[in-house]
């Protein structure tokens, strides 16, 4: 566990800082209209990829008994979807070039959208080395598919191809990353028909086909609808806060759910371990988790002008809603991580169906606040997300919602009162250069955080210094 979780950390980090450099330069040359194109491209492949690979990952990772046909029947199943989304994103792009009038879009659409086929490839394999609990492989091959991907993009970039380079940049992500992730397996993946063997994962499948295309909707949504209500401008100022949070977020996410699904899908046949297990994972994660993202919120002001240049104002306040929704949405989920290692995704599902409503309701009737609107939408998303993760029937994990609750209130407290200690000193302190006001931030934040553990929470605090202590023995 400590193996991968290094190797996770430095995917994270290193993917972060991959991400910000691109944007550092990508903002500099181009023009929020150019990021605004890229974003209407990138959010149907997004759609596209988890419609054709993510039910089979989360099916292959969760299935007790797995045969070589079950995988190579779903990769058969995902190419066949690809090769449908393939020829539809012809005149899909068509259409959406004249709608934007943006000729471009009507190659760019096809192009980026052959990219899928890697996607799902990389989606099957993953649901393979999660259950062998390979995550250094997994972590690895991400961290090579963007360090190769995003460099690739940053020259198409340079050499003038601006909005080319940003709509490649997805593209050449996975295409690497597929190819890495193939090559560390002991196995040479390809597809063979069997309806026999797709009938076994089906209902599993089709639920988490659903359940990740709920979530996939609300960028879908965030992105459409931000271009119809304001323009395509403003969509640019919304890609750019996304740009700030969600590798962020996607990494976090996708960490701790992997991590925690391995465990809790042991004990799906145990439901009074499960509900230790779970208490004992969640109410850790959750300190570990919801800090990250209030800090986030809290630096926010300095650290996207950092990043991005001058004339991106107008996502700093989106790009603060974002991180603290997913402060508040991240830790919760991991219930519904251990009702869907039980067995139950479709509680995974109500939640994101849930947010992705409360999220259009939010951005349709806050029209006339502006682009803020677009983050406070997603607050109420994430906010009706972990509603429903702490409301659901006691009896399904054999946990109270009030224990639910418990276990991650004091991770949202401590980091709340984190957040406002660190933001009351931005508006109070004297102007610092920006670089050494970001530091003196996160430096603030971590001593207050950490003195919070230490007094409040002292049981985990002592726990995570003992691990680290005995592994710092171990070595």
């Amino acid at each position: 566990m400590f193996n991968w979780l290094g190797w996770s950390g430095l995917d994270a980090i290193g993917r972060l800082a991959l991400l910000t450099g691109s944007t550092a330069i990508f903002s500099r040359y181009l023009t929020p209209h150019d990021f605004g194109v890229a974003a209407l491209i990138l959010t149907v492949v997004t759609l596209a990829s988890v419609f054709v690979g993510a039910p089979f990952e989360e099916a292959l990772a969760q299935r007790k008994v797995l045969r070589l046909v079950h995988l190579r029947a779903s990769l058969a199943a995902c190419w066949l979807g690809c090769l449908g989304w393939l020829i539809f994103s012809i005149p899909l792009g068509l259409l959406l070039a004249k709608a934007y009038h943006e000729p471009q879009i009507a190659l760019l659409m096809p192009l980026c959208m052959a990219s899928i086929f890697f996607s799902g490839h990389s989606d099957v394999l993953t649901g393979l080395v999660r259950r062998q609990r390979r995550f250094s492989d997994l972590a690895m091959a991400t961290l090579f598919g963007n360090f190769v991907g995003i460099a690739l993009s940053v020259v198409v970039g340079l050499l003038g191809y601006g909005v080319w380079a940003l709509a490649a940049q997805r593209a050449l992500v996975v295409i690497v990353r597929a190819i890495a992730l193939q090559w560390r397996m002991d196995i040479i993946l390809t597809p063979a028909w069997s309806t026999a063997h797709l009938r076994d994962i089906r209902r599993y499948a089709g639920l988490a086909l659903i359940d990740r295309l709920a979530d996939t909707l609300t960028f879908l949504a965030f992105n459409y609808l931000v271009g119809a209500f304001y323009s395509i401008n403003t969509l640019g100022y919304v890609n750019m806060a996304m740009r700030l949070v969600e590798p962020i977020r996607g990494a976090i996410g996708a960490t701790g759910h992997n991590l925690a699904f391995s465990f809790f899908a042991r004990l799906q046949h145990d439901p009074e371990r499960l509900r230790d297990r779970a208490h004992a994972v969640i109410s850790k994660a959750s300190l570990a988790i919801a800090p990250v993202f209030i800090g986030l919120a809290a630096v926010t002001p300095v650290l996207l002008p950092l990043v991005s240049g001058p004339g991106w104002d107008e996502s700093i306040e989106i790009a603060i809603c974002l991180a603290i929704g997913s402060a508040i949405a991240i830790p919760a989920r991991l219930i519904c991580t251990a009702l869907s290692a039980k067995g139950r995704p479709e509680y995974s599902l109500i939640a994101n169906i849930g947010g992705f409503l409360a999220t259009l309701t939010v951005l349709a009737l806050g029209r006339h606040l502006g682009p803020v609107s677009v983050g406070l939408g997603r607050i109420a998303g994430d906010l009706l997300q972990a509603t429903i993760a702490i409301g659901v029937s006691p009896s399904l994990l054999n946990w109270s919602r009030a224990g639910r609750f418990f276990a991650l209130a004091p991770a949202w407290i401590f980091a709340g009162l984190m957040g406002l200690f660190v933001a009351g000193f931005h508006h109070a302190a004297p102007r610092f250069g920006q670089l050494l006001e970001l530091a003196l931030s996160v430096s603030l934040g971590l001593a207050i955080y950490g003195l919070f553990l230490l007094v409040f929470a002292r049981s985990h605090f002592d726990g995570l210094t003992h691990l680290l202590a005995r592994r710092k023995a171990e070595a």
